[in-house]
C-alpha cells in the first residue's frame, strides 16, 4: 500500500469514528429527558402529586388552592376564600378530556372544575364553560413534584360498617374505604346503625359531617387517611351508592321531607307525601311545598350556598293533627333557612349559625 492510499484508509477511518461519537452523543443528549417523557402517562401529569396556587377573587385577597391528585383518578380539594374566613372543601373523581388537553374535577359541585394541562406540574383554570380564561393574572396551580395531602371537612355519603369494634366508610363519589374514629359524634352513628343495619356488618348508606385526617393506623406502623364524625346526619336503609355517585340538582327536584329540625317526618294515609319543589327557569325561581294539607308556595334566592325564600302564600284549608303542627314547622324551618348542602340524593337546608333545619331526598319517577 502506498502511502498517500494509507492516509486515505486513516481519514476515512477518522470520519468513520466521528460520525458515530457524534450519534453516540447525540442519542445520550436526549435519552435522559425521552425516558421521563416515556415514564409519563399519556396525560402528561406527574401523580401523585398536590397543585397549589392563589388564584384571583373578586370580592377577597385571593382564592387559594390546595388540590391532591391521584394516579387512581381521586382528587381532594381544599379552597380558602383569603381574608373572608371561607372554606370549601371537595372530594370525587378526575379525568381528562384529550381533546382540549383539560383535566376536569367532578365531585360535589354541580359543574365540574376544569383545567388546562400546561405540563407535568403546571394547570391553569378555564371558566365555566371550559373555555381558556383571557387574562394577565395569575389563574395556575403548581406542584412541585410531591403529595402532601391536607386535611378536609364535609358532607360525606357512603356505605358504613360496623362489626367487632371496626367501623369503616365506603365514600360514594370516590370509591375509598376509610377506618372511622370512635370519637366526635360516632355514638350516634353507631346507635342509628345498629337500630337500621339489616345485619352486623352489612352495608347501610349514612350521610354525615366528616373531617379526612391523618391517623395513626390500627395495626402496624404510620398513618392513614380516617374519617372523624363530626356531626351524624341519617341513615337511608334501601340506598345505595350506585344512585349517590352524582349529587341531585337543587332546582326542578321532587325533594321528599324526611326531616323538620329535630323531627322525622311521614305521609300520613290518604294524604299527599310531604315534599319540597324549588322550580327554576325563564329568569324567576319559585318554591312549591306541601305537608300534605294546604300547598305552600313563594320565591326563593340563591347565591353560591346561600339560599333565601320568601313568605309562603298558602290555601286556607283547615289541617287535621299532626298536619297543622307539621305544616306551621315546616313554613318556620323555610324563614329560618341560610345555607343549603346537598350530598349525592340528600339535601340539607341549615340556619344562619349552620343548625340543621330540615333533611330531604330526591325522589325520581
Amino acid at each position: 500500500m502506498t502511502a498517500e492510499n494509507a492516509f486515505r484508509v486513516d481519514l476515512t477511518a477518522l470520519a468513520c469514528v466521528l460520525y458515530f461519537a457524534f450519534q453516540a452523543c447525540a442519542a445520550m443528549g436526549t435519552s435522559q429527558p425521552a425516558a421521563e417523557a416515556a415514564a409519563l402517562p399519556a396525560h402528561g401529569l406527574q401523580l401523585p402529586a398536590t397543585f397549589k396556587g392563589d388564584l384571583p377573587c373578586a370580592d377577597c385577597e385571593a382564592i387559594r388552592h390546595h388540590l391532591d391528585l391521584w394516579p387512581d383518578q381521586v382528587y381532594h380539594l381544599r379552597r380558602q376564600w383569603a381574608g373572608r374566613d371561607l372554606i370549601k372543601d371537595d372530594v370525587g373523581r378526575w379525568r381528562v378530556d384529550a381533546t382540549r388537553n383539560a383535566l376536569l374535577l367532578q365531585g360535589g359541585s354541580e359543574r365540574p372544575l376544569q383545567f388546562e394541562i400546561r405540563g407535568p406540574d403546571r394547570l391553569r383554570l378555564l371558566d365555566l364553560s371550559g373555555q381558556p380564561i383571557e387574562s394577565s393574572l395569575p389563574y395556575e396551580l403548581t406542584s412541585i413534584g410531591t403529595l402532601s395531602p391536607t386535611d378536609l371537612s364535609l358532607v360525606l355519603g357512603g356505605e358504613f360498617r360496623y362489626m367487632a369494634d371496626a367501623a369503616q366508610l365506603t365514600e360514594c363519589l370516590t370509591g375509598r374505604t376509610y377506618p372511622v374514629a370512635m370519637e366526635a359524634d360516632f355514638v350516634n352513628l353507631e346507635r342509628a346503625y345498629s337500630d337500621a343495619a339489616e345485619s352486623p356488618g352489612a352495608p347501610l348508606y349514612v350521610t354525615l359531617e366528616g373531617s379526612l385526617v391523618d391517623r395513626p393506623k390500627m395495626e402496624g406502623e404510620g398513618v392513614e387517611r380516617t374519617v372523624v364524625v363530626d356531626r351524624f346526619v341519617n341513615t337511608w336503609p334501601g340506598e345505595r351508592c350506585e344512585r349517590a355517585m352524582a349529587d341531585a340538582s337543587l332546582s326542578n327536584t321532587y325533594w321528599r321531607i324526611v326531616r323538620l329540625g329535630s323531627e322525622a317526618v311521614s305521609a300520613v294515609e290518604g294524604r299527599r307525601e310531604p315534599h319540597v319543589i324549588l322550580r327554576s327557569g325563564d329568569g324567576e325561581a319559585r318554591y312549591a311545598a306541601t305537608v300534605g294539607c294546604n300547598a305552600l308556595a313563594g320565591g326563593y334566592t340563591v347565591a353560591g350556598d346561600a339560599i333565601r325564600f320568601t313568605p309562603a302564600a298558602t290555601t286556607l284549608s283547615g289541617c287535621p293533627p299532626p298536619l297543622d303542627a307539621l305544616e306551621h314547622a315546616l313554613g318556620a324551618a323555610l324563614q329560618r333557612t341560610g345555607r343549603w348542602q346537598i350530598r349525592g340524593n340528600t339535601l340539607e337546608f341549615l340556619d344562619d349559625a349552620g343548625t340543621p333545619v330540615a333533611l330531604f331526598q330526591a325522589i325520581y319517577f
